[in-house]
């Protein structure tokens, strides 16, 4: 039986340590790099790493549509409202609404689908339909195409950058890919101007093969590792990287919980990572690691529960070093994390609800304003938890929605969330949507975006 990267504990528990999966071009989570901030007493936003110009800003979403791929670009206003300007074209193809349901929403199982460059110039995506990985200039509200290159495997999930090296992680075909190519990283040089340029000899299969399932790609802070969750294999790797850009052997490390999803970095060798099920497979976790010169990871905090379920992508906050949100797929919330001094992670508030979608609708990729103050969420549409046959949330005669939202809070000093309108969060009444057709929905994004940077 398939399940869904989302899974349910009943579900959980009989299938994750096999498998854990995952028209007209129309309107994909990792947030570049940018300025530390900080809150003064009058609750301003204070720049300690550097300027940021302005209180205004903009969101990029990357369509994913199997008819052709897009990045939707959103004007943000002083107050966190969106407003949607454009829809550029990448001229790649998406992996469309599902990777094993014709009407599911979540395509790619991964963070990192679209990313910035930190000096913000540039966005990065992956076309998973064509198996191309894709570079656009980045002006405000004029996004254009600078270079699209074969992603060096099959079906790109997510992309990371550091410098001038880029790394695309092939999840090799869809959940659980049995019998496909294998999962694989490659590398490219980018150049000043964002042209992709593959490095010949830098593709890499993951440990897992055909069945890794790589969720995330990460650099560590120094350039010098490249991290790759194994969602499928509960494995994380590591590899060295030469001045070549190319990898060295690596380590496949056991991950402390099964389903390990993300792969991002708190200081210069703590790595965190969340994880879909937990180590009871049944409320999503989060662990944390130690990052060795030898390419293994000692575990600092072991599978620390959310109390909701599918914990999948973070974001790191801008306003306190010590916190991370956490969106909670299936169960529709957003949880705080803690670091104390020593890297270790707690759960704010106990019950993990530190915000919840309307609805409770399924949450997806993530991103922060480039001030700190603007939480952005991908949420999925109408019934999505309800039509899925695969959840114990499953109605019969439930229909999926013909759209998604971009759910908003405002982040608070104590690092609390406030509900903003977001954008695209009115419901039309539920449709069958025939495979590969958008059907038009006024206010929200298609099924299967995925991918989402915010300035």
């Amino acid at each position: 039986m398939k399940t869904r990267h989302w899974v349910s504990a009943a579900i959980a528990v009989m299938a994750v340590p096999a498998v854990l999966v995952g028209g007209p071009a129309a309107l994909g989570g990792f947030l570049g790099s940018g300025p530390a901030v900080s809150v003064a007493d009058n609750d301003e936003i204070v720049p300690s790493g550097g300027p940021i110009a302005g209180t205004t800003g903009w969101v990029y979403v990357m369509s994913n549509q199997e008819s052709g791929n897009s990045i939707v670009v959103f004007e943000r206003d002083a107050d966190g409202g969106l407003v949607r300007k454009s829809i550029v074209p990448t001229g790649g193809l998406g992996a469309g609404r599902g990777h094993d349901l014709e009407d599911a929403s979540d395509a790619l199982v991964s963070q990192g689908a679209l990313i910035a460059s930190p000096d913000r110039k540039l966005l990065f995506a992956v076309d998973a339909g064509s198996n191309e990985v894709t570079s656009l200039s980045v002006d405000g509200g004029k996004v254009e195409v600078v270079s699209r290159v074969p992603s060096g495997g099959t079906r790109p999930v997510s992309v990371a950058l550091h410098e001038d090296l880029l790394y695309v992680a092939n999840a090799g075909g869809l959940a659980p890919n049995t019998n496909g190519p294998s999962a694989s990283v490659a590398g490219f040089k980018v150049d000043g101007e964002g042209k992709l340029t593959a490095i010949d000899g830098a593709v890499t299969n993951l440990p897992g093969g055909p069945t890794a399932a790589p969720s995330q790609v990460s650099f560590n802070p120094a350039g010098t590792k490249l991290v790759v969750t194994e969602r499928q294999a509960n494995k994380i790797d590591v590899f060295p990287i030469g001045e070549d850009g190319k990898l060295g052997t690596g380590v496949s490390n056991k991950s402390s919980g099964p389903g390990p999803f993300t792969a991002t970095f708190r200081g210069k060798d703590t790595l965190v990572s969340s994880e879909v099920v937990g180590s009871n497979y049944k409320y999503g976790a989060l662990s944390t690691y130690k990052l060795k010169d030898d390419n293994t990871l000692e575990v600092m905090t072991s599978s620390l529960s959310t109390v909701e379920l599918a914990a999948c992508w973070t974001v790191d906050s801008l306003l306190d070093p010590n916190v991370l949100y956490l969106g909670n797929a299936q169960s529709g919330t957003i949880s705080g994390i803690r670091f104390d001094k020593d890297g270790k992670a707690s759960v704010f508030p106990d019950d993990g609800h530190l915000a919840t979608t309307r609805d409770q609708k399924a949450t997806q990729d993530m991103a922060l304003s480039a001030n700190g103050r603007y939480l952005y969420v991908l949420t999925v549409g109408f019934d999505e938890k309800l039509a899925d046959p695969r959840l114990i949330t499953h109605v019969d005669g439930a229909q999926f929605s013909n759209k998604m939202s971009i759910s908003a809070w405002r982040v608070e000093k104590s690092g609390a969330l406030t509900p903003l309108p977001g954008y695209g969060v009115a419901d039309d009444v539920p449709t069958v949507v025939t495979p590969g057709v958008v059907t038009e929905s006024k206010g929200g994004l298609p099924p299967g975006s995925e991918g989402i940077v915010a300035f």
